[in-house]
């Protein structure tokens, strides 16, 4: 067998085994995450076994609301894994042992990843959306909660990618930079209630899905700055502090200004005001939402 072909044959294997450990890890996360909506709904009074499981809510109450939870878990969760093995994994030509010491690794810094992920469950349904219980309304099927859990849960796993990502640090660069990232994302998204011209939390307890779409994808482009600003080589505290908070407050001031020029460009002959708080229009906030967050990819670059 010539070396390409045994090339193309490991390459095939470390793929199913990679694919295979992924696989694993976000049905541990699956696990967490069901156990923590059920906890969430017991709290709330919810007594019926059933009526209490995700996959329930899926399959056959069909609960979008629900889904989005767990669509954001498993988005937000893949982003995270991405910036655990964005260096490289060990490759089974570099013997067993190297594959097994790696491979323990990542399976920590999974279980570090899933602990994030609680902590920003956390604080979403206790700080920033703390007065609404979550469980609840996702169960009756408030979209506008599912879509703000959403954004929370993406934005979570980019900051997350950020933070695993790039040459030196370790673990206590990882935490840090993740805790500061939560931090601003609780900042900005009150930072954002505040400039709006309606009460987007309020409208979000209603279940104003319009007003759930902005708040969702604001907070994933955040996200996408804050992954800029703490990705990348770590060269000193006083150096990577500095950069992130110059970056996060830098993006948050560009994100916010620029709102009202998104607005007046993609929304000429209305306000979003307008579409948000009196119509609940969907899809002008959607329109909104992804022209912010193309916004958001060029100042992350630009800031980073």
């Amino acid at each position: 067998m010539d070396q390409v072909a045994i090339d193309i044959l490991e390459t095939l294997i470390q793929g199913l085994a990679d694919t295979f450990l992924v696989l694993l890890v976000l049905v541990i996360a699956k696990i967490a995450s069901d156990w923590f909506f059920r906890s969430g709904l017991r709290s709330a009074g919810v007594t019926d076994a059933r009526e209490r499981t995700v996959d329930y809510q899926i399959e056959e109450q069909s609960n979008l609301a629900v889904a989005l939870r767990r669509c954001g878990l498993g988005i937000g969760f893949g982003l995270g894994l991405a910036g655990v093995v964005a260096d490289g994994v060990a490759r089974f030509s570099q013997g067993l042992d190297a594959v097994l010491m790696d491979t323990r690794e990542i399976l920590i810094y999974c279980a570090v990843l899933l602990i994030f992920f609680f902590v920003a469950q956390f604080l979403s349904e206790r700080v920033v959306l703390g007065h609404v219980q979550n469980a609840k309304e996702l169960l009756e099927g408030n979209l506008a909660v599912g879509f703000a859990e959403f954004g929370i849960l993406v934005a979570t796993g980019l900051i997350a990618y950020g933070s695993f990502h790039g040459e030196g640090g370790g673990w206590e660069t990882s935490v840090a930079f993740f805790a500061m990232g939560q931090v601003a994302l609780i900042a900005f998204a009150f930072l954002y209630e505040w400039a709006t011209p309606f009460d987007c939390m309020g409208e979000i307890r209603d279940g104003n899905t319009a007003a759930g779409v902005i708040l969702s994808g604001t907070l994933i482009s955040l996200g996408i700055v804050l992954s800029f600003a703490v990705s990348g080589p770590f060269e000193g505290w006083t150096e990577g502090i500095t950069g992130f908070a110059v970056s996060g407050l830098a993006g948050m001031v560009l994100l916010v200004a620029f709102q009202r020029l998104i607005d007046k460009a993609f929304l000429p002959n209305t306000t979003l005001k307008i579409e948000v708080e009196r119509d609940r229009n969907v899809a002008a906030s959607s329109v909104t939402v992804c022209a912010q967050i193309a916004l958001a990819i060029m100042i992350g670059s630009l800031v980073a």
